[in-house]
């Protein structure tokens, strides 16, 4: 009986899971065509001003993407302006979403950092860091190698502050150290 119990749990859970991400594909793909919608929109002198935001209050969706705007976003996209100026509603649908890291992914990099800087004398950079991670480890961990220099940022710090690695110099030209700092003892 207990085993049958387990099983309808975790069908349920599997159910709910796949229930939360398609609704959460179902909003990024209305954000998406909004978006893509309003960068289409190209009204006449002939509307108001009034008259255009009650029109676009009147789509939830579109209101939804247009309400995060900046102003400048919003005129850029609405005269067809340079792309570079493009709202960050639509970067974030072209690029996908950012992630945080979880806090087993976080512990894990902390993990692999100080692996890392222990084979290393002279010390590496967050960059140099990320192109000695190991492949594999990499996707164990869940981060892409194109994300891992930003995302090394929170657990490289914290190492700092627990004085498990130490610092020399700064801003791009700092490098991680394995062990506490010798001179703050």
């Amino acid at each position: 009986m207990a085993g049958k119990k387990t099983v309808g749990a975790a069908a349920l859970d599997i159910t709910a899971l796949f229930e939360q991400e398609l609704q959460a594909r179902n909003e990024d793909l209305r954000r998406q065509a909004a978006v893509t919608m309003f960068v289409k929109l190209r009204p006449s002198n002939k509307v108001s001003v009034e008259e255009f935001l009650s029109g676009l209050k009147q789509h939830k969706d579109v209101w939804s993407v247009v309400s995060t705007m900046g102003i400048l976003d919003f005129a850029s996209t609405l005269t067809g302006g340079p792309k570079e100026s493009e709202p960050k509603a639509a970067k974030a649908a072209k690029g996908g979403k950012r992630t945080r890291l979880s806090e087993a992914q976080k512990n894990s990099l902390k993990g692999l950092i100080v692996n890392v800087l222990a084979g290393v004398k002279d010390g590496l950079s967050r960059a140099e860091i990320a192109s000695h991670s190991n492949e594999d480890l990499l996707g164990n961990i869940g981060v892409n190698r194109d994300d891992l220099a930003d995302k090394l940022r929170q657990p490289l710090g914290e190492l700092v502050r627990e004085n498990k690695i130490h610092t020399v110099g700064e801003k791009r030209l700092m490098k991680y150290f394995a062990g506490p700092d010798a001179k703050k003892k």
